[in-house]
This record gives C-alpha cells, structure tokens and sequence, in this order.
C-alpha cells in the first residue's frame, strides 16, 4: 500500500468517529451517564489516534496525486490547512477526554466543566473535519467543485488553472 492508499482507507474514521463521539457524548450528558460519557470519550480519542495516522500520510498522498489532471496545489493547500486545523480541534478534545477519564477515576472535582468544555471543541471538531473531508474531496472529485461544475474537463481544468493564477 502506499501513502495515498493508506490516507484514503483511514481518512474516514476521524470525520465519523468525531461526529460520533459528539453524538454518544450528547446522549451521555443528557442522560447523565457516566458509562455512555467514557464510551464517547473513548470514540473521540480513537478518532484523534486515526487522526494522527491520516495527517502523516497527507505529504505522501500529496506527492502522488499533485500531478494529475484537475489536481491544483491550490485545492491541496486548502485541504492541507483545513485538516491542521480540525487536527487541532480533535487532539485538544482528545486531551480533554483523557482529563477527563483520569479526573473521574480520581474522583475529583469539576468534571461538569471539563466534560461541557470537551463538548464545545468536540463540536468544533466535528465541523472542522467536515470542512477538511469536504476540501479533501475536491481535490480528486471534479463533481463536487464550483469551479467545474457544468464544465467538461477539459474546461474546468483550463479555469482552474485561471483561477491558480490570480492568486
């Protein structure tokens, strides 16, 4: 396998393990079970290990796919910052999480703060990695590009690189 192969088969467990974590977590506080809390925690620190994964691949996924028709260093910028950022977002939820695991099993206090706080970034994440996947997509799926949409290839490859340059 190389590092695209391996980018694209793992990129998906971080986009649905946060958005899943954010659901099981929701569910837990709004139950106000602890047990379903550490299952979500535990999705989200999944996710960011994947995560991790993924982000070590980009640079090898890059090298081989910039060269292909429609691909714009443009389009992998965009994707490429979009993913630091959501990164970001996920390992400090997933900080968080972990905080919080060891705070509960010391019995300590300010869970309620910790866990409400992990909540926020974890949604964060959510809608970051979502804008990372949605930019990741446009990099090989012309179809899902405004700037070809309507377009034949041939075209929107000739307005992409139009728009290249005028940045």
């Amino acid at each position: 396998m190389n590092a695209a192969q391996i980018h694209l088969a793992l990129n998906h467990f971080p986009i649905a393990g946060t958005m899943l974590a954010l659901v099981v977590l929701v569910w837990g506080f709004l139950v106000k079970k602890d047990q379903i809390k550490i299952v979500g925690i535990t999705l989200m620190i999944i996710s960011a290990l994947a995560g991790i994964v993924v982000a070590q691949t980009g640079d090898g996924a890059e090298e081989i796919v910039e060269h292909k028709p429609l691909v714009t260093k443009n389009l992998i910028h965009q994707h490429e910052e979009a993913a630091d950022t959501a990164m970001i977002a996920i390992q400090i939820t997933a900080v968080l999480g972990i905080a919080w695991l060891i705070m509960y099993r010391l019995k300590k206090n300010h869970l309620e703060k910790i866990f409400a706080l992990m909540l926020v970034t974890n949604l964060a994440s959510a809608v970051l990695v979502a804008d990372a996947a949605h930019k990741g997509g446009q990099i090989r799926h012309d179809e899902i590009r405004k700037d070809i949409v309507g377009n034949s290839a041939g075209n929107g490859e000739k307005e992409n690189e139009e728009n290249e340059e005028k940045k």
